[in-house]
């Protein structure tokens, strides 16, 4: 494979993993209330406190905290498009709609804030997340097991797979060791500070997903996120084994995940609005992920700013 073509997969692989990312994302502010009436039967608190917990974990990304760190989100996105250093330059859709979906996200996150009661404050901010974090952690305690259930349960619900193909497990420490790749320092220290991560693994004749995390939400966003994974291998699997790991290689950076679940949940929620009614989402991931790099890359640029071209366009995807 030349270069070019190279680029190209790779590029997909990156359109592929901002749309995982983004389902988990989106997921995440919600899922839990597909087990509202289980949870409240576990305690009536729950359901609140992960909505909490949600608005927290997107609204973190412009916390003062987070963007010494990480940088500011709005100078990320402007230097995508400019300096050919940066890792999306050159990536058609990530440089040149990746703010406006950060910035759209920070409004919606903002709004959510006043409904479930989370403070914009930094300082504040920092403080209630920590109390929540301990909260939960003393909530979840009597009912692991049962809440390793309804995530999968969640997870299973969301993209209507059987629920015997998903492994769940909740645990407090993740000791990821370097089974995540990380290729920078900043990398590094991001992967000591996981708190969930997911796998796809073959068992037996067939791939199962396995995910694990400190806590129920970050469980079911994790089992969310496998299973796209899963369903995105469907665009990987005619690639050599040596092109899929020059692919993955540079496209599975841990360092990337921030950024693409920062945009990518608003990438979704457009996406979920063009969708189809009678497809399910499952589907429509599939066939956007066999779809070749240089046709997936209209499909997603229509359903950011042309929703009606994007419907028609869906609507011809099929197996």
């Amino acid at each position: 494979m030349n270069e070019v073509d190279l680029r190209d997969e790779i590029n997909k692989r990156l359109t592929l993993n901002w749309l995982i990312q983004g389902a988990a994302q989106h997921a995440g502010m919600t899922i839990h209330h597909l087990m509202r009436d289980e949870l409240a039967a576990l305690n009536p608190k729950l359901l609140l406190k992960y909505d909490q917990f949600a608005v927290m974990g997107l609204l973190q990304y412009w916390h003062p905290e987070a963007m010494l760190f990480m940088g500011s989100p709005s100078r990320f996105w402007r230097r995508a498009a400019t300096k050919e250093n940066h890792p999306f330059f050159g990536h058609p859709l990530l440089s040149a709609y990746g703010g406006t979906l950060a910035a759209e996200a920070k409004r919606r996150v903002c709004e959510r804030c006043k409904e479930k009661g989370v403070t914009r404050i930094p300082l504040l901010l920092s403080f209630q997340a920590t109390y929540l974090i301990c909260r939960l952690y003393f909530l979840e305690e009597p009912h692991r097991q049962r809440l390793v259930d309804l995530a999968k349960g969640a997870a299973s619900a969301f993209w209507g797979i059987p629920v015997d193909r998903l492994y769940g497990d909740l645990a407090d420490k993740m000791e990821v060791g370097d089974s995540i790749a990380a290729s920078s320092l900043q990398g590094k220290i991001i992967r000591v500070l996981v708190a969930g991560y997911s796998r796809v693994e073959r068992d037996g004749g067939s791939l199962k997903v396995y995910g694990r995390a400190k806590n129920f939400h970050l469980l079911t966003h994790e089992l969310v996120k496998g299973t796209a994974e899963l369903i995105c291998l469907h665009g990987l699997n005619t690639l050599s084994d040596d092109v899929y790991a020059k692919v993955t290689e540079a496209a599975d950076k841990i360092e990337y995940e921030s950024w693409m679940l920062q945009s990518g949940g608003e990438l979704w929620r457009r996406l979920l609005a063009v969708t189809p009614k009678d497809r399910p989402i499952a589907r429509v991931l599939m066939n956007l992920a066999r779809l070749p790099g240089k046709q997936l890359e209209p499909v997603i640029a229509a359903v950011i700013e042309d929703p009606e071209h994007a419907r028609r366009l869906l609507a011809n995807l099929d197996d």
